[in-house]
């Protein structure tokens, strides 16, 4: 308060009286005295030692990162460090710092959950035995709305059920070891002839910081409100879209209204940006409402590949991870879907040996170190805990959080059926749910949809995105030229590497 009051005589003061963190300083309190220290450094203009606090202190907050168990609780300590890192990043962007600078502190701020290495973790009998509670739980929550029961009594016994899990989640082990953050130099090094789109929104600005060609630029695309108001309306849109047989005049009328919402954002994340990129493939790293963009959906993007990644560290430690000597190719089908026994069954020719599983215990058993696992089946992303998001199995839900406890993630994964490519974003741009769980977990690539998606259309997509993939087609470029015969109906997006 005395900062924004300009009073810097009484803020040093106020600074001066508080005591030195000790060992067992919280780290909530560590990262506001830093938070602190770098508002009057800014006050008194010293935007550099205000900096320096920012790097520091972010530097403390992983360094307890890294001691966290459970993906959800890692996930969550970004909060710590959110307005320390925009903060840092505001000075950078209002005070004309180069495109580098700026993507360097991004990498900083967004998206740590997922440069960790996962750690094998510890066996809890314990936690086994309330993760089966739990799903014999939510399978009679599910069956109760089925048939028209009340189920306000079951799902006041899921939540605290729920919670356990996740607090059981954060003691069995130290979920995973720390890979350092990337630099420009270290993408230019990948990247090769793509380019890599790294959105920031800062105030109300939205900017995008591009690497292409060995350079980086930074460009001010507008506001940022009216962005994420286009990308929510397009999501609503796609989602009425959905359904297999909708009758045409609605089909006609909600298909104009969608291709003008992504025409709309066309033009304000592509098109200033299109003297940079060019026709290149696209590695994109959103923000905010931009997660749940099909970005193949975007005009100027149809037929082009597009891989999605939750920062560029992220993506750098995918596309780098050596690939996997497994072969084995797991099809899980799902219940009450019409078109998916089919499916399942059709993508027998294409991977003639491949293993079927339906139930949630061998699903579980052939995921673990497969290269590749394709599953059609319906799912739930869960909003207010991402790690309880799940698809569901003959047996009853399969959650997110028990792909994450894998021994080895199945190297590439592809969620035929459901919109759980959507996460919960969380402050830091931390985004987290099934899809997340998945690639923070080791998978190197993830294709699911960030929409509803009709059984037709989706098994439509993976017919052809299968022959693709099956004749050495690369993922990205395979799920680009399946999506390009509808773009709107096939919102499927290629995320990781």
């Amino acid at each position: 308060m005395a900062v924004r009051r300009g009073d810097v005589t009484t803020a040093r003061e106020l600074l001066a009286r508080v005591p030195v963190p000790g060992p067992i300083t919280p780290i909530d309190h560590r990262m506001l005295l830093r938070l602190c220290r770098a508002e009057l450094a800014v006050a008194t203009g010293s935007p550099a030692a205000a900096l320096r606090e920012a790097e520091e202190g972010l530097a403390e907050l992983g360094l307890a990162r890294d001691r966290v168990g459970g993906l959800d609780l890692l996930c969550g300590t970004a909060v710590h460090g959110r307005e320390l890192g925009e903060l840092a990043i505001g000075l950078v962007l209002d005070r004309g710092g180069d495109a580098g600078t700026a993507f360097d502190w991004l990498e900083r701020t967004r998206a740590q959950v997922y440069r960790y290495e996962p750690l094998p973790a510890i066996d809890d009998p314990v936690l086994a035995r309330r993760v089966a509670e739990s799903r014999t739980l939510s399978r009679a929550v599910q069956q109760a709305r089925l048939d028209g029961r009340p189920a306000d009594e079951l799902e006041a016994r899921l939540e605290p059920l729920q919670r356990e899990v996740a607090r059981l989640g954060w003691h069995t082990s130290v979920w995973g070891r720390p890979r350092p953050v990337c630099r420009v130099t270290d993408v230019h090094a990948r990247l090769g002839d793509r380019a890599m789109v790294s959105f920031v929104a800062h105030g109300n600005v939205l900017s995008a910081v591009v690497l292409a060609e060995g350079d980086a630029t930074l460009v001010r695309l507008g506001d940022a409100t009216e962005v994420f108001e286009q990308a929510r309306q397009l999501h609503a849109d796609l989602d009425a879209l959905a359904p297999d047989r909708l009758p045409k005049p609605l089909a006609d009328a909600i298909t104009a209204s969608a291709a003008r919402r992504a025409e709309v954002l066309d033009g304000a994340l592509i098109a200033p940006l299109s003297p940079l990129v060019g026709g290149r493939d696209l590695v994109v790293v959103p923000t905010g409402d931009l997660y749940a963009v099909p970005w193949n959906a975007l005009p100027s993007l149809h037929g082009r590949p597009v891989v999605v990644a939750p920062s560029a560290t992220a993506w750098l430690n995918a596309a780098s991870a050596p690939g996997s000597s497994a072969s084995r190719v797991v099809l899980v089908g799902g219940p009450n879907l019409p078109e998916a026994v089919g499916e399942v069954s059709n993508l027998r020719a294409t991977y003639p040996d491949a293993v079927t599983a339906e139930e949630v215990a061998e699903v579980l058993t052939h995921l673990d170190g497969a290269r590749l696992a394709h599953i059609a089946a319906h799912g739930e992303h869960e909003s207010d805990n991402a790690l309880f998001s799940r698809l569901e199995l003959a047996d009853g839900p399969l959650f997110a959080h028990e792909t994450a406890r894998l021994r080895t993630a199945p190297e590439q994964v592809i969620l035929a059926a459901c919109s759980l490519a959507l996460s919960h974003i969380r402050p830091g741009d931390e985004a987290l749910g099934f899809a997340g769980a998945l690639l923070a977990s080791g998978s190197r690539t993830v294709v699911a949809a960030v929409n509803k998606v009709g059984d037709q259309a989706a098994a439509l997509t993976m017919e052809t995105f299968h022959k693709l993939l099956s004749s050495g087609r690369p993922t990205p470029h395979a799920l680009a030229e399946a999506t390009a015969v509808d773009p709107l109906r096939r919102p499927f997006v290629c995320f990781g590497a």
